[in-house]
């Protein structure tokens, strides 16, 4: 099997942001802007449906109108990751990752991203069955639950405005919604036997900065789908 690496994340909540982007230097002028969409629909406890079977479906749209839409499985069952989707299989029109997310818990994911040139606001605005491509469509038949017709009924939960930074190995972005809500992820991808040695030093580094993560238990993801679906 492919080797797996790791995604290692900290979020920032809104009353560290402003102190964040200072301390890591992280000015206006220098992000990359764009929007970011959620597929989703509550369910008959007001809970994000298809989050809550471990599916994200994901549309970012860029100032032009390009971008891309990810349907992601978080976590995967390993078991489930055969065939053409093994761990480090390669797509011609899909971006395929397996990776471990390291947030609050180490989780294995897995994602199947298609960019768009444009026509991304249409994709948005069109029948929820046309956003995947065929090839996704395939990936969550296959890795994913079996869900009864999953696309129904789907709601846009968006637009977040979001920016983001390269420094170095970090990643940065800054996630806004509603009335001013705001965090500002970090993560940094490694090998996994790097990953508990990085992680350590990433905690020491922001102590150091005086900055407090939150303690990962609700995702950036699984926040957003609460408010604006």
């Amino acid at each position: 099997m492919a080797r797996i690496g790791v995604e290692i994340k900290f979020t920032l909540p809104g009353d560290q942001v402003a102190a964040g982007l200072t301390a890591f230097g992280l000015r206006d002028e220098d992000a990359e802007n764009l929007l970011v969409y959620f597929l989703d629909r509550l369910d008959e406890a007001g809970d994000p449906w298809l989050f809550g079977q471990h599916v994200v479906l994901r549309v970012r749209r860029e100032p032009d109108d390009s971008g891309d839409v990810t349907a992601k499985l978080r976590p995967v069952e390993a078991d489930r990751l055969t065939g053409r989707w093994r761990p480090g299989t390669e797509h011609e029109r899909v971006d395929y990752t397996v990776e471990f997310d390291w947030a609050g818990e180490k989780r294995l994911s897995a994602s199947a991203k298609v960019k768009h040139r444009d026509g991304v606001a249409d994709l948005l605005d069109g029948p929820r069955k046309k956003v995947l491509s065929a090839e996704q469509q395939d990936f969550l038949r296959r890795c994913g639950p079996s869900l009864d017709q999953p696309m129904r009924d789907l709601e846009v939960a968006g637009p977040i405005a979001a920016r983001r930074w390269s420094v170095d190995d970090l990643k940065f972005e800054q996630w806004t919604w509603g009335a001013g809500r705001t965090f500002l992820e970090l993560s940094l991808r490694c090998d996994e036997d790097e990953a508990a040695d990085q992680r350590a030093q990433l905690t020491d580094r922001l102590e150091r900065l005086g900055l407090k993560p939150d303690d990962g238990a609700t995702t950036k993801t699984q926040a957003v789908l609460r408010e604006l679906l």
